[in-house]
């Protein structure tokens, strides 16, 4: 199943995701599961139950909201792949891949839905583009082995880690840079772990129909079942809880010439077998 979250008229709900539009499940499922949070939590097979009913909508009729609009934590796993790591090395003056996977947390400000604006700071002149697969967890997770992580994986989406890069640069840490208000755009939709094979993911980011970064599931230095088992050890993690994998080489930071992201420019983040993220920057509004 494709599972979305989305307003309409003014009204927040979810649904399954079908090639003939949208089956309301917030109106459905009702107090039992309110959100597709609480779906997640209570089972996905409630919503199985409605997957051949007719469409309520039609995907135009739906303004798509972050998949999980309020995820009890985001991590976000920096420097994951071997392609990324390769090109940031010498700037950072390091040659050994990590030891261990590097996160950081992003607050749910940031987050948005794709056909949502994406805002660049308005200090920040080096505003960057880095295309992600993200994972929702499916049930709650506590030390984990690497053997069972991925059973615990509700399903897959699309992510653009937007980036601030001065305010990441200056204050030596990357939270600053990774948290701008309405700069992470999270979605379409979630696809379920049982309509993709993992191991063939592909992930490719393009800036106005450029494709920008390419990266197959393998470039990741720490797995996605690493990464939910190396989480699980020290956090609990919760149904809705969203990993952020790594991103490959080719972020406009690392490019030569550099190339940053400008209003109007349009970024879609395509994940084989999931769906396209798209999102349109502009200007600081608020």
């Amino acid at each position: 199943m494709k599972l979305a979250s989305y307003t309409i008229d003014g009204r927040a709900s979810y649904g399954i995701v079908t090639e003939g539009g949208v089956i309301d499940l917030g109106s459905r499922l009702g107090e039992a599961a309110p959100t597709l949070r609480d779906l997640l939590t209570t089972g996905v097979e409630a919503a199985a139950a409605h997957a051949g009913a007719s469409p309520d909508y039609t995907l135009d009729q739906v303004a798509l909201a972050p998949v999980i609009p309020n995820p009890g934590a985001v991590w976000c796993t920096g420097l994951n792949t071997h392609s990324h790591f390769a090109e940031a090395a010498a700037l950072m003056g390091v040659k050994d891949l990590p030891p261990v996977p590097m996160f950081f947390l992003r607050s749910t400000q940031t987050l948005i839905g794709s056909g949502e604006e994406m805002e660049k700071p308005k200090l920040e002149p080096d505003f960057d583009y880095e295309g992600e697969i993200a994972v929702v967890i499916g049930k709650t997770a506590r030390n984990v082995s690497v053997e069972d992580a991925l059973s615990y994986i509700a399903g897959y989406t699309c992510f653009n880690d937007g980036s601030a890069r001065q305010y990441q640069i200056r204050s030596h840490q990357v939270p600053t840079g990774k948290n701008g208000y309405r700069s992470g755009g999270f979605g379409p939709w979630l696809t379920t772990s049982d309509e993709l094979e993992h191991d063939s993911l592909h992930l490719e980011p393009r800036v106005n129909g450029e494709t920008r970064q390419s990266m197959p599931i393998d470039d990741l230095i720490f797995s996605i079942s690493q990464l939910v088992s190396h989480i699980s050890e020290v956090a609990l993690l919760l149904p809705g809880d969203v990993i952020v994998t790594g991103s490959g080489e080719g972020a406009g930071a690392l490019r030569k010439p550099q190339i940053f992201l400008q209003e109007g420019d349009v970024v879609e983040v395509e994940v084989s077998g999931v769906g396209t993220l798209v999102n349109t920057i502009v200007e600081q509004r608020l």
